[in-house]
Parts: structure tokens; C-alpha cells; sequence
């Protein structure tokens, strides 16, 4: 690298020639060779993919809510989004990163702007006798003073630090959209462990019932057994099934803990945040349907796809980056001050010195840096591309998945709500043929087996649906409207 650091002339005319003289130089030596380069791949086109059935026969939506799981119609719940988002702790660090991106922006831009800093020194010397330095100062010490105000303007001719700043402004959108990300990631796993607390106490409420069901058996039985209309064994088989339902109650009390300690950890609070915690859950009718046109609105909606989009663009800056290096580099020089050999002559009228120009900087020799630099910046963003593919096509298989799961269990829930219709009615019969001394006791532990299963499947699947329109709205991106990760 040749580099003339700075010069002062004596009057305009000097300057000017100088200046013009450093930019001769740089259009002559400054056209550097980039070396082979293929063609840089282009990201995927959202309308180049085929969205699927599924996603084609949706019906229209309204546009999802900011506050998108206040349709659950639960108060309880509306507290519990809310908690989380003021003390989560890893909502708070995604924040950081968002302000730690957006500062090493600031820093980035601040390379074209103007420079000016300050420099006082007094360095002890001794000058040697057959150096520059004339007698009487030369075979001597003598104390070198300054106190020069210096400046510098990069005038960024290359472009290199813009982009540079352009990169760091892509990678600060990035990040800002990795914060949507955890922001909606932390909101929607605490949607799913509400609807997963709700399950389990309806699975505990509907393992409490038959426990109590099963001992209004025992007593029926017993009744049987007093009247002759019954044997002892039929008084154990009745008796056998009531400590297995209790090990079950006790199996589901602590699914019900479990749950409950998994909320507070992602509300950021202790294990005891959640003991009361009831969920009380509104009537939701869960349709396959989308608000917008896929596959484009995923690009603005899903913070994922706009973080991988931003990512993309701040490789291709580095490239030009990159490829600006390759150019001179011509900054402006000045400085004004005093100078002296000891602070006795500092503020003599003699001491003050100015000087400005041009500094350019050139590659002449560089062992092949440069390129290898612009290929890995290649490489860089032919893997952000890549990346930004994929998390567009998974995007949508996400959306698709979704819109077949909600289709399949509206269809089931409808099939396990009348078979549940059904169980209940072939058990009370049963109940009452068994009452009247016309069925055995057999016969009554497999409809209520029948009636309690169903009663379980019924309830798994209507929480599986409300839970699918969770991981839709994940799916979709959350609401659209949601740039502030607090919210």
C-alpha cells in the first residue's frame, strides 16, 4: 500500500493541485481487478410457489389482532400475555440486541461524517546532532510541545462506507425482526401452555367423575349384594377399578403442576405465580382461514422471513463493500495549532502551524486479500439467500400444516362430540337395566370405560383445535401491525 498521509501548503493554489494531482492518481491506478465472478443468485420469488390446496381453498379472515389470543375470551389469560411481556428475560435480552445492532449503526454512519479531536503533548528530546534539527537544538534535549486541533473527512468516493453503514442498518432491521420473533414465540408457547393447563383440568375433572362414578357403582353393587341379587365377587370387581382412579388423579394433579410451573417460567416469575391459576376459556369457533393473500404477505407479516430478507440484504452491501476496497481511499486532512522546542517559545507568534490536503490510499500489493475478501462476502450472501429460501418455503408448509390440522380436527371434534352423545346414552340405559337387576356389572363398567374415553377424547380434541389456531397465528406471523416487540 503507497499512502501520502498529509501536506500543508502554502496557499489555495497548492492546495488545490495537490488535490487535483491525488485524484489523477486515484483514476489511473484505482481500477483494480475483481477477480472471476459468477452471477449472484437472486432470493426466491414468494409468487413462484405453488401455496397448496389447503391454502388456496381457505376462506377470507379479518386481520389478526395485535393482541390476537383476546379472542380465548379470557381475562386470566389477557394478565398472563401481559406479565410475560414486561418480565420475560429473554424478551428483554432480544430487546438489547436490537439496541446494541441499532448503536453499531450509529457507529458505522459516523465514519463520513467530519472528525475533529484534539492533541497536546510534551515529549523530553534529544536531537541528534547530524539529524533535520539545526543548532542550537540539535546534540541537545529540548521538549517537543504541540497542541494541535486536527480534522479529517472521509470523502468516501468508493462508496465502501456507505455501504458498509447499509449493512449494518440491514443487520439492525434483522435483529429488530429477531426480537417480533421472540416476542411472538414467547407469546404463543404461553397460549399453548393456557390451553394445556385448561386439558389437564378437564382431564382432572373428568378423572374426578369417575372416580365418584365408580363408587356410586360400589355402593349400587353392595346394595345388589344385601338384596341377594348379586355375589361378593361382583363387590370386588366393582371395588377394583377406585385405587386405579385415584393413581390417575394423582398422575393428572401433577400434569396440572407441571403446567403451571411452565407458565410462570415464561411469564419470568417463580413456580407460585401460577397456582390459582383457572383458565376460563370463551367459545371460539376455529375455521381454516386466512387473513390476506399468501404467499407474498408473508414477507411483511412473519418476522422470521423479514429478518432472513433483511439478512440477505445486508450481505449483498457487503459485497459492494467488498468491491469498493478495491478502489482509492482519499480522506481530507488538516490541522491547526502550535508548535515549539520548549514552552517558552509555545506562544510566540512563530509557533503556530496549519496545514491541509488530501490523504490517499491505494492497493497496489496485497496478496491477493482483497479478492479472497470479496469471495467470502460472496459466499456470505449466497448462503443468506439460501437461508431466506428456506425459511420462506417453510413459511408457507408451516401455514399449509396448519389449515389441514384445523380441517381434520373441526371434522374429528364433530365425530367425537356425537360419539360421546352416543356413550352417555348407552350408559345411563345401562345404569338403569343394571339398577333393575337386568344387566350384569360387566356390562356397566364398559359403558361408563366407553363414556369416559370419549368424554377424554372429546376434550383432547377440542384443546388440539383451539391449539391449532395458535400455531396458525404463529404461522401467519402474529398481527402484521405488532413493530413493537413490547406489545
Amino acid at each position: 500500500m503507497l499512502r501520502a498521509v498529509s501536506f500543508a501548503p502554502r496557499t489555495v493554489r497548492a492546495v488545490a493541485q495537490a488535490f487535483a494531482a491525488a485524484l489523477s492518481v486515484a483514476a489511473l491506478v484505482g481500477c483494480a481487478d475483481f477477480g472471476a465472478q459468477g452471477i449472484p443468485v437472486q432470493p426466491m420469488s414468494p409468487e413462484s410457489l405453488d401455496v397448496g390446496r389447503e391454502i388456496r381453498e381457505a376462506i377470507p379472515a379479518p386481520a389478526i389482532n395485535m393482541r390476537w389470543w383476546s379472542v380465548f375470551g379470557d381475562p386470566a389469560l389477557d394478565q398472563v400475555v401481559d406479565d410475560a411481556l414486561s418480565n420475560s428475560p429473554e424478551l428483554t435480552a432480544a430487546q438489547a440486541r436490537v439496541t446494541e445492532a441499532l448503536a453499531l449503526s450509529d457507529v458505522e454512519r459516523s465514519a463520513t461524517s467530519p472528525q475533529l479531536f484534539a492533541t497536546v503533548s510534551a515529549v523530553p528530546t534529544r536531537f541528534p546532532a547530524s539529524y533535520k534539527i539545526p543548532p542550537p537544538a540539535a546534540g541537545h534535549w529540548q521538549t517537543d510541545v504541540q497542541a494541535l486541533l486536527q480534522a479529517s473527512l472521509d470523502l468516501d468516493l468508493s462508496g465502501r462506507a456507505r455501504a458498509l453503514t447499509r449493512a449494518s442498518e440491514r443487520r439492525a432491521d434483522a435483529q429488530l425482526a429477531q426480537a417480533r420473533c421472540v416476542a411472538l414465540a414467547l407469546q404463543t408457547a404461553l397460549v399453548s401452555a393456557y390451553l394445556t393447563l385448561a386439558l389437564d383440568l378437564r382431564l382432572l375433572q373428568i378423572a374426578n367423575d369417575i372416580l365418584d362414578q365408580r363408587k356410586a357403582i360400589l355402593a349400587l353393587t353392595q346394595e345388589r349384594i344385601a338384596q341377594g341379587i348379586d355375589t361378593r365377587v361382583a363387590g370386588l370387581r366393582a371395588s377394583e377399578p377406585i385405587p386405579l382412579a385415584r393413581a390417575e388423579l394423582a398422575r393428572l394433579n401433577a400434569d396440572v403442576a407441571r403446567t403451571r410451573h411452565q407458565i410462570a417460567a415464561l411469564v419470568g416469575r417463580g413456580p407460585g405465580y401460577a397456582d390459582t391459576l383457572t383458565p376460563r376459556l370463551g367459545t371460539l369457533d376455529v375455521r381454516p382461514a386466512l387473513p390476506g393473500a399468501l404467499p407474498a404477505d408473508l414477507i411483511g407479516r412473519r418476522p422470521d422471513v423479514a429478518a432472513a430478507r433483511a439478512g440477505v440484504e445486508a450481505e449483498s452491501a457487503g459485497i459492494d463493500a467488498a468491491k469498493a476496497a478495491f478502489y482509492p481511499s482519499i480522506n481530507l486532512l488538516a490541522f491547526a495549532g502550535l508548535q515549539s522546542l520548549g514552552f517558552h517559545a509555545l506562544f510566540s507568534g512563530n509557533s503556530s502551524s496549519l496545514g491541509v490536503g488530501p490523504a490517499l490510499t491505494l492497493p497496489i500489493f496485497e496478496g491477493g486479500r482483497l479478492r479472497a475478501s470479496l469471495r467470502a462476502q460472496t459466499a456470505a450472501y449466497t448462503a443468506a439467500v439460501a437461508a431466506y429460501d428456506d425459511t420462506l418455503i417453510g413459511a408457507l408448509a408451516q401455514v399449509a400444516d396448519s389449515l389441514a390440522s384445523i380441517t381434520a380436527l373441526r371434522e374429528q371434534l364433530e365425530l367425537t362430540t356425537q360419539a360421546l352423545d352416543d356413550a352417555q346414552h348407552a350408559f345411563d340405559v345401562e345404569v338403569h337395566r343394571y339398577r333393575r337387576g337386568l344387566t350384569g356389572y360387566l356390562d356397566v363398567l364398559l359403558a361408563q370405560s366407553r363414556l369416559f374415553d370419549d368424554r377424554s377424547a372429546q376434550a383432547r380434541t377440542d384443546s388440539a383445535l383451539l391449539t391449532e389456531h395458535v400455531h396458525l397465528v404463529a404461522a401467519l406471523g402474529g398481527s402484521p401491525s405488532s413493530g413493537d416487540v413490547s406489545k
